[in-house]
């Protein structure tokens, strides 16, 4: 059994998931009078995710598939083949599931780069993804499940709780893998956010005070029953953290007196 994903051009599909499911099984009856394999019939758009995706999930077959003497200088490279079935308006992908949690996660972030929709054949219970909408989200925390979010109240509720160490880290996560994590509890917090700035490249930044003093002093907040040092000004009141999360849930920028700064410089 294989682990299979499609992408489709978003005009083209209907919007309704029972309409869509329709002219998804129309489109995988694979009628076309031209080669599956060859990706020049494809929609503009879907031929950008293919050029993306295949150098991580490379094509099984046609030309861009791995000549033997790459295969067998690069033995894990087997495990990422991939067979694309590539119509018009729609990529059909079948790959192992040794790769299923990260090719999900990768298909679904180029998909979101290169403008066209996403849909997880082998969930059942997964409806198609058009990216017309940050949500739902996927929060998760030290003391509950992950859930999956639409409403700002229920991230709220849960800030809320961060009163004691059991309850001292929670993140919050978009549909591309973007996320907005905080760590801490009672009133002295600090923020990281995961910005994706193309299917394989993201930023990993850290919020802090614009105006505050002494920022080269260390500081500490108390995460899982641990100190762990940040700057004095990376540490952050409850209703600060709020807003951050509520920018980052609506896709705004109202912190005015918070910067991001780059983890990695």
């Amino acid at each position: 059994m294989s682990y299979d994903l499609a992408v489709f051009e978003k005009q083209k599909a209907p919007a309704q998931a029972k309409d869509f499911l329709a002219w998804y099984e129309e489109q995988t009856k694979w009628g076309g009078d031209y080669d599956y394999n060859d990706i020049a019939h494809a929609s503009p758009n879907l031929q950008k995710f293919f050029q993306q995706v295949r150098t991580v999930f490379p094509p099984m077959n046609g030309p861009f598939s791995p000549s033997d003497e790459e295969l067998a200088a690069k033995p894990a490279l087997e495990d990422r083949l991939c067979d694309y079935c590539i119509g018009e308006d729609l990529i059909y992908l079948s790959l192992a599931y040794s790769v299923a949690d990260s090719a999900y996660h990768f298909v679904k972030r180029a998909a979101y780069f290169a403008g066209v929709g996403f849909f997880a054949a082998s969930d059942d219970a997964e409806a198609p993804v058009y990216f017309e909408s940050r949500c739902p989200m996927l929060l998760e925390g030290a003391w509950f499940p992950p859930v999956r979010v639409s409403d700002f109240a229920s991230v709220l509720e849960k800030l809320g709780e961060m009163t004691d160490t059991k309850h001292s880290y929670c993140y919050l996560t978009d549909q591309v893998g973007n996320y907005i994590q905080v760590g801490g509890l009672g009133d002295a917090f600090t923020v990281e956010q995961r910005v994706y700035t193309d299917c394989t490249s993201y930023t990993h930044l850290k919020a802090g005070y614009v105006s505050a003093k002494k920022k080269d002093v260390d500081a500490y907040v108390e995460i899982a029953g641990r100190r762990v040092r940040v700057k004095q000004n990376e540490v952050l009141p409850g209703r600060t953290v709020q807003q951050l999360f509520l920018d980052f849930f609506e896709g705004t920028k109202t912190a005015d007196m918070v910067e991001w700064t780059d983890m990695e410089l």
